[in-house]
């Protein structure tokens, strides 16, 4: 189905829609009005007929039936009560009746004296609203029971749908022509935004829709044209982004290389048997120890790829115990290097993804020691800023040249690949450092001379961008 047939079924199911809801509800709330308003003229009416024959009984007796008899005749012929039936009865006796009985010919339930019961009925004779009621004065209670006739007010109601009807069909017609007209006018400029998608999707890039007007199709236009012009610029960008992905798969098919030809070789060393104890247990150690760089390695890789996939979820800790609890989990392994671990920072809270920093904060302390030969002191501070908070991580280590501090980020890449490997490192840490502060919509940056020691700030942010400058 096109989309023009489908912007036409739309518009005329709206309209229908709307103009059927909005004139069901105007008749169906009239009706019921009108209903409400004659029920209780209807009930007025009764009770102004009930009130008088109370009076008159009250003072009558049993001798007065006579003039209430006279009294609702000259009311039936006065119209005054607009009764359609009407009976008065003591006990099993008929004192009056007026109009057809059988109108009445209902059992209503007795109702306790100055009340009245009362039911809408629709039969043969039409519509009703019969009230039967007790009047309770004098030697003998009387029963008064009355019908009043709704029929013109289920009449209007008729009337009015038959009007509607005829109207609806008409607006109906109307809606459907109109909408065919509008949907013509939209799709016109769709069909030249299609055109132009199909020429670019064919290779040729210089086509554009130009399409001049003010509206949501002539920005829709521009939009299209920007892309078109930046779309040369992003196929350069893939084609850098398959380069280094070749050179990620390059390093990542290197690192496994090399430990994996050593366990292989000691292994086949120890499967060969004949070893003195010194030289099985050294095979053993190197194939332990190299078996636990390759799983720290795909460790790295998976929580690579998972922070790519994943949003995080930011909770609020408070600082100074969230550092002290990153020195306790850390300084016993550090002081066995020579290696002094101080942390501290502000009582105040923030909100970060608590395990996702902890192991930013660990990778960054544990470059800082592989960097630090004769032991040292490793400072790492933390400071709540507007919307998020800051760490700081200074070492006095061997540094870095300031060419290497815009690589160090990439995976794989190690400014000392011997000393790294040597102390187990993949280059894969820095990288996903970098991937946690894109995901708090932070910044890292580094700063490092030779000799002097690195120094490393970490800005996050709690929520999703950084506060109004």
């Amino acid at each position: 189905m096109s989309y023009r047939l489908r912007l036409i079924i739309t518009i005329s199911l709206l309209i229908a829609l709307t103009f059927s809801l909005g004139g069901t509800i105007q008749i169906s709330a009239s009706f019921q009005a009108s209903l409400n308003k004659q029920t209780e003229e209807a009930l007025e009416s009764f009770e102004s007929v009930q009130n008088t024959l109370y009076l008159l009984n009250s003072v009558g007796g049993q001798t007065g039936f006579d003039s209430l008899e006279m009294v609702l005749a000259q009311m039936a012929e006065q119209n005054m009560g607009r009764w359609q039936a009407l009976s008065l009865k003591a006990g099993g006796d008929v004192i009056y009746v007026s109009g057809n009985a059988a109108l009445n010919g209902y059992t209503l339930p007795t109702p306790d004296s100055g009340r009245c019961s009362y039911i809408r009925v629709e039969d043969v004779y039409g519509y009703g609203f019969l009230v039967l009621g007790v009047i309770n004065a004098g030697a003998q209670a009387l029963t008064l029971e009355a019908r009043f006739d709704l029929s013109s007010v289920y009449e209007t109601r008729d009337t009015q749908q038959r009007l509607y009807f005829i109207i609806y069909l008409v607006v109906m017609l109307f809606g459907i022509i109109t909408a065919v007209i509008l949907s013509f006018a939209l799709t016109r400029r769709l069909r030249r935004l299609t055109a132009a998608v199909r020429k670019i999707s064919g290779g040729d890039l210089s086509t554009r829709s130009s399409i001049a007007s003010r509206d949501e199709f002539g920005q829709l236009s521009r939009d299209f044209d920007a892309m078109a012009d930046k779309l040369q610029e992003n196929i350069s960008h893939l084609e850098s982004d398959i380069e280094r992905q070749e050179s990620f798969m390059g390093a990542f098919a290197h690192e496994l290389k090399t430990p994996m030809t050593s366990i292989i070789g000691f292994a086949d060393l120890l499967r060969q048997g004949n070893l003195d104890e010194n030289t099985r247990m050294m095979a053993a150690e190197y194939i332990y120890s190299e078996g636990h760089r390759l799983e720290r390695l795909s460790f790295k890789l998976l929580d690579l790829l998972l922070l790519k996939k994943d949003g995080v979820t930011m909770k609020r800790v408070w600082l100074s115990t969230y550092l002290a609890e990153v020195e306790k989990a850390l300084s016993p392994t550090l002081q066995s290097k020579g290696i002094r671990l101080v942390c501290r920072a502000e009582q105040k809270r923030v909100a970060l993804e608590p395990d996702l920093v902890k192991s930013l904060l660990y990778n960054l302390i544990d470059n800082a020691s592989k960097a630090m030969d004769n032991g040292g002191i490793i400072g790492v501070k933390g400071t709540a800023i507007p919307g998020g908070c800051q760490f700081q991580v200074v070492d006095n280590g061997r540094g870095m040249e300031k060419g290497e501090l815009s690589k160090i980020t990439e995976a794989f890449y190690r400014v000392d690949k011997a000393r790294s490997r040597s102390q187990g490192g993949a280059g894969l840490g820095l990288a996903l450092c970098k991937q946690i502060v894109e995901l708090h919509h932070g910044s890292i940056r580094f700063a490092s001379e030779p000799g002097k020691g690195t120094r490393v700030t970490v800005t996050l942010y709690g929520k999703a961008g950084r506060p109004n400058a």
